[in-house]
């Protein structure tokens, strides 16, 4: 699976280069970050970094360069393609590249709606680790543009969904936060956020096997992920669910604060 920059500028091994000398190579084996630039900073980034380290561990790559190196990598890039939003891509096989790429944020409407999402029997190995893996990928964009969903949630061999081909998932039961064990799951940034957010509203968050025989029970779910932050599900297969409930837009707008806490104060570092 190839992908491409977009903008003028990447960087490869620590040099800046033009577009015009980024060889495609294959990436299947190798770990990335996909990082949101807010204002021109990365978003989360501290997080971000520990977890391509943690990724590389796991999967037996070395990444030659120090967090340090990257984030300053990342500084460059943003500064000489003149881009201050979007999503920039991090990755290591052999390599270490970073890019601005193609990004799709979700809509007003679908923030005030949600969004309908699938069920796909398929399983990622190292799930705690984020590696290309083209296989579990290229099923789920096939089932994604055939049946027009969003977003599909994997499911194991046991009948419990785990989280989602591109995002993470959490469910509503009254006033209490569930989401899938986290030996179960990438440990996505955006999921963490989310965890520390609910916290520090008062809200009690429980990891638990989520079968799908559970779904009618929660009145509410909701996908994250770098794009989507947080994005109410309206429905999953034939459940439909309330995109409307207090708990989850609570949650919304305490992690809308998140990041603009978080932007402000690297801003402030910067100066």
């Amino acid at each position: 699976m190839a992908l491409y920059p977009i903008h003028k500028f990447f960087i490869l091994n620590g040099e800046l280069k033009t577009n015009d000398e980024f060889k495609p190579a294959e990436n299947e084996g190798g770990v990335y970050e996909v990082i949101r630039i807010v204002d021109g900073k990365p978003l989360f980034l501290e997080e971000h970094l520990a977890r391509f380290s943690r990724s590389a561990e796991i999967a037996g790559r070395e990444i030659r360069y120090s967090g340090t190196d990257v984030s300053n990598y990342l500084q460059d890039l943003i500064r000489e393609n003149k881009v201050y939003n979007g999503n920039v891509l991090v990755s290591c096989k052999v390599n270490l590249k970073a890019f601005f790429i193609a990004h799709s944020y979700p809509t007003k409407e679908q923030y005030r709606s949600g969004v309908e999402c699938g069920l796909l029997h398929a399983e990622r190995e190292n799930p705690n680790a984020k590696v290309f893996q083209t296989t579990v990928r290229g099923r789920a964009n096939q089932m994604i543009a055939e049946k027009g969903y969003y977003e599909v949630l994997l499911v194991d061999h046991n009948g419990n969904i785990t989280e989602g081909s591109r995002s993470n998932a959490f469910f509503i039961k009254g006033s209490q936060l569930i989401t899938p064990p986290s030996e179960k799951v990438l440990l996505g940034v955006t999921r963490q956020k989310v965890i520390h957010c609910a916290r520090d509203l008062g809200i009690d968050v429980k990891e638990e096997e989520i079968s799908l025989t559970r779904l009618p029970g929660f009145n509410a779910v909701f996908i994250t992920g770098t794009s989507p932050n947080i994005l109410p599900v309206s429905k999953i297969g034939i459940t439909d669910f309330d995109v409307q409930n207090t708990l989850l837009r609570k949650l919304m707008k305490q992690f809308d604060l998140c990041i603009e806490q978080y932007v402000r104060n690297h801003k402030k570092k910067r100066r």
